[in-house]
């Protein structure tokens, strides 16, 4: 007995599990029974273009089986020989009779139609088991199904289950999503499904894996005044990209012991229903102002460089004593030493000198004498300088002649062109240095211009002191090392540059450098974030790593208006947990609230940023004869105030009202099709409507 039992609850185990196979997938089971899947394309007849939102309709049955979609196309179980209605607004409908489950293209005839013969269609319960049409709402990134199903008293027995099974279609990224199943039992059938799992009927392990979804028919679910039962579905999921276009369908399967009865599918909701998808609040993003995360301050090593005007005695080695300018210039250099010695963040490390000497004259003799001349100067500033300087520091000297070259070019830098093309002609002429000074000498200018006042500026005396000094980099030193490589900058020098940067392309070039060099440098990443921001570009990820309840009040806020903008309102929700509410957060927590859901608490604050805002808000919250009276407030040169009348006017059931304002809406902003084909609150006017009137 134990063996035929066990066997029967095998058996009946299979047959659920085949049950809900069939109401996902259409089993074969019911094919051969005459249910057949239909498939083809509805075009027009004198375009061949596809025809959109064309409804397909059984004239037996009185039911809507599906609607093409943006390439005309549809799909749909019927059976053989059924007879399917075609039509839209705006075309002939035509009958077709279903033959066989071969690809079919059905021609509509094209036919113009004023908006005075439009005939809008209301919800209206059916004598068919029906889910009732309605909306995927928007709730953070949650998204809402709410119906209910009428089950007729006539369609439905004691020893029966019907299974309704959800599914949510993401048309955008062709996914589908199982909603939760509702299972509803004829008291006879759960009887006898509970004596079939041995009373245990809700064993999670060997009972049946539908028990936790099954209602149990009963008298308190009589709708009343009507010969129907009635049950309440709601579900939710959770989804990234609300900017796709989603879809709810139902299968339904009617099951007794041993047959699928009836089994059907129906679209109830499409696009999401969603009004603050409009929602506009500038919040700006806000730099780290916190001197606790500034990056420290970084001394760096620099050299110097400078020049001393030594002067000589005419052919002497020996520097001229009775000069004032010589005491003046081995002074200044005493003080700068002085000032070096000082700075404790500074270390002389060398001192060089560099003598130049004038051409004029025996070519070695000048050589030595300017040789001599920097040994002397040398020797006379080394003793200027205390013994333990003297003996940490390194010395040197390097001499050289200047040519006769470079006397044209200060003659000609001074536009005296007949003498620089005398002293060059000498120079073409003879490439002895000596035999070039003895001929330069016979020139008639040579004492008065050369001797007195050119000679002299090519004596010089440059001197190299190298010292080592740390200290904070200038910001033009900060900028030329930036120009050079900003891979050699640091984290305080990159903050210098951008904080004193005013160019917003070139501030986000460096604070990006900025953190391809550091990526853990938050003041940087929570700077960038706040000026893309601002820019109307914000990047989610940027300070993905740094917020949370620990970071800045900054980094979190930037990074909760990021996520806000990028549709990410689970995450915003938990960062902003961590936001305190003040005047400076206030309305960023009563928009993060909005977005989630949180409506009535936060309704006032947002309400008194704008008319448009309020109204959206209004919808939010169903108020939907107020947002209608508010519409008529709004701008009427904005596309969006037409779009917003048509959401008003739609709920409104003014369908042909509503069908203007959103045709008005489109003419303005062409863009605004776009989002309307997702939106659950108009896609039905751009489904009934006909596309040559401007709304496809």
């Amino acid at each position: 007995m134990k063996s035929i039992i066990s066997q029967y609850i095998t058996l009946h185990i299979k047959r659920l599990l085949i049950v809900l196979v069939a109401v996902i997938s259409f089993s074969l089971e019911a094919e051969a029974q005459g249910v057949i899947r239909f498939t083809g394309r509805v075009v027009s007849k004198q375009t061949g273009e596809p025809l959109i939102g064309v409804n397909i309709t059984d004239i037996k049955l009185r039911r809507a089986l599906a609607v093409t979609d943006e390439d005309g196309r549809f799909s749909m179980n019927t059976q053989l020989g059924a007879q399917l209605r075609f039509s839209m607004i705006g075309a002939k409908p035509e009958i077709l009779k279903v033959k066989n489950d071969k690809f079919t293209e059905v021609k509509l005839n094209e036919d113009d139609i004023t908006l005075g013969e439009v005939v809008v269609k209301t919800k209206r319960i059916t004598d068919r088991i029906m889910p009732e049409p309605t909306d995927i709402e928007v709730k953070g990134n949650w998204l809402y199904v709410r119906t209910r199903v009428r089950v007729p008293k006539e369609m439905f027995r004691s020893n029966r289950r019907l299974v309704v099974q959800p599914i949510l279609n993401n048309v955008t990224d062709k996914q589908l999503t199982l909603l939760r199943p509702m299972v509803y039992d004829g008291k006879k059938y759960n009887i006898t499904q509970d004596r079939l799992y041995n009373y245990d009927i809700k064993n999670s392990d060997n009972g049946d894996p539908l028990a936790k979804y099954i209602t149990v028919k009963s008298r308190t679910l009589r709708e009343n005044g009507r010969d129907n039962d009635i049950l309440g579905y709601t579900d939710s999921i959770y989804v990234e990209n609300l900017k796709a276009d989603y879809s709810c369908d139902v299968y339904m399967a009617i099951e007794d012991y041993t047959h699928i009865l009836y089994r059907d599918t129906t679209i109830i909701a499409r696009g999401t229903v969603n009004p603050l998808r409009w929602l506009d609040c500038s919040i700006m993003g806000s730099t780290l102002n916190d001197e606790a995360y500034y990056p420290t301050p970084e001394k760096q090593m620099r050299n110097s460089k400078g020049s001393i005007n030594l002067k000589f005695l005419i052919g002497k080695s020996t520097l001229n004593t009775d000069d004032p300018q010589n005491h003046a210039e081995i002074e200044k250099l005493r003080r700068q030493i002085d000032a070096i010695r000082a700075d404790k963040d500074a270390t002389l490390l060398s001192f060089e000198l560099e003598g130049i000497s004038s051409p004029d004259g025996r070519l070695s003799r000048n050589q030595t004498l300017a040789r001599q001349r920097m040994e002397f100067a040398l020797g006379h500033i080394r003793s200027q300088l205390p013994d333990d300087l003297r003996n940490d520091m390194e010395f040197g000297t390097k001499s050289s002649v200047a040519t006769w070259s470079d006397v044209v070019t200060l003659l000609r830098r001074d536009s005296l062109f007949s003498e620089a093309d005398k002293v060059q002609g000498i120079i073409d002429r003879y490439a002895d240095p000596n035999v070039q000074s003895r001929r330069m000498r016979r020139l008639p200018f040579y004492n008065s211009v050369l001797e007195a006042r050119y000679l002299p500026q090519l004596r010089q005396v440059n001197y190299t002191m190298n010292y080592a000094i740390f200290r904070q980099l200038t910001i033009d030193e900060i900028r030329q090392l930036y120009a050079d490589d900003y891979h050699k900058l640091s984290r305080y020098e990159f903050f210098m540059l951008y904080r004193n940067e005013s160019d917003p392309k070139k501030r986000e070039t460096i604070l990006r450098q900025a953190l391809e060099m550091f990526p853990s440098f938050m003041i940087a990443a929570n700077d960038l974030a706040a000026l893309l921001i601002e820019r109307g570009e914000p990047d989610p990820e940027l300070l993905e790593k740094f917020a949370g309840e620990k970071a800045p009040v900054a980094v979190n806020t930037n990074h909760a208006i990021a996520l806000l903008k990028d549709q990410q309102y689970g995450e915003a929700d938990e960062i902003m947990s961590y936001v305190p509410k003040t005047d400076n957060t206030r309305l960023l927590h009563a928009v993060n609230g909005a977005f989630n859901g949180r409506y009535e608490d936060n309704y006032s604050v947002i309400a008194a940023t704008s008319k448009r805002n309020n109204l959206l808000m209004l919808l939010a919250m169903k108020r939907n004869s107020e947002a209608l009276k508010l519409s008529r407030e709004l701008p009427d040169d904005e596309a969006l105030t037409h779009y917003l009348r048509a959401v008003c006017l739609n709920r409104a059931e003014d369908a042909v009202g509503a069908y203007d304002e959103l045709k008005r809406a489109f003419e303005m902003d062409p863009s605004l099709k776009n989002i309307a084909h997702v939106d659950g609150d108009v896609n039905d006017l751009l489904v009934e409507k006909h596309n040559k009137e401007g709304l496809q």
